[in-house]
């Protein structure tokens, strides 16, 4: 008798549509049942706005008003979360490798972990944001990790790299909830400023000087003819400048 059921609820999941199938599998995908994947990886709701972009992308590019932009969007999120959850286990991966490589060459001379680092990256400062990362990961609690997992990238490698009580960064981390990568950067400025001789201070002098250049290149091109009132908003600015320049 049971043979029987089995078989005839198995004729019931063929009738299935892929609708239902793949609708299914969303369900499954969004409450982290989906066992070959989230046994894996540790995957995070999108936040407010991820959803709203997701939605715009739909709702602005279908071609016809008949599409099921609920259930598009549904899935998508689901692919979304995944491929996020992807990328931010790729980085913990390769700052926990970098880490062990590290360990392995502190008895070499100085310059090995740099040469190994360049010859298995092509550069240091992709690296080395990745075993920031990792290290910040590993000595935050566990149930700070999803928030991590959220946060814009650059956001954490900036944060990961400042020197500063842990409890503080541990409450940026904490009370984030969404704020865009450039707003995060600024607070993180605000909170750890860097000291006056680090060299990742921003040399806005040589940054003001390249756009000078640029701007007289621009000017010098005989396909450029500022009208009047153009002519004015330029003298105006280079009076502005030379007045800073002379405090």
């Amino acid at each position: 008798m049971s043979k029987f059921n089995d078989l005839l609820n198995l004729r019931f999941k063929q009738k299935e549509t892929p609708q239902q199938k793949m609708a299914a599998l969303v369900e499954r995908s969004n409450n982290g049942d989906l066992s070959s994947f989230s046994g894996v990886f540790r995957v995070s709701a999108l936040n407010e706005k991820e959803k709203s972009d997701l939605e715009a992308i739909l709702k602005n590019f279908r071609q016809s008003e008949t599409y099921d932009v609920d259930f598009d969007l549904k899935a998508l999120m689901a692919i979304t979360s995944e491929v996020k959850a992807i990328t931010n286990q790729a980085v913990i991966l390769h700052g926990e490798r970098i880490k062990k490589a590290q360990d392995i060459l502190k008895k070499y001379r100085d310059g090995a972990f740099t040469a190994w680092l360049f010859t298995t990256y092509g550069n240091r400062q992709t690296p080395y944001n990745f075993l920031q990362y990792y290290e910040f990961y590993t000595v935050i609690p566990q149930s700070l990790h999803g928030k991590l997992d959220q946060m814009p990238r650059q956001a954490v490698y900036s944060l990961a790299s400042r020197s500063g009580p842990l409890e503080k960064k541990e409450e940026i981390v904490k009370t984030y909830s969404g704020q865009p990568k450039q707003e995060l950067l600024n607070l993180i400025r605000l909170e750890f400023p860097l000291p006056e001789d680090d060299k990742r201070l921003p040399h806005f002098s040589s940054h003001a000087i390249n756009f000078l250049k640029r701007a007289r290149d621009m000017l010098k091109n005989p396909l450029s003819r500022p009208q009047e009132d153009e002519k004015r908003q330029i003298k105006a600015l280079l009076s502005q400048i030379q007045a800073l320049i002379q405090k």
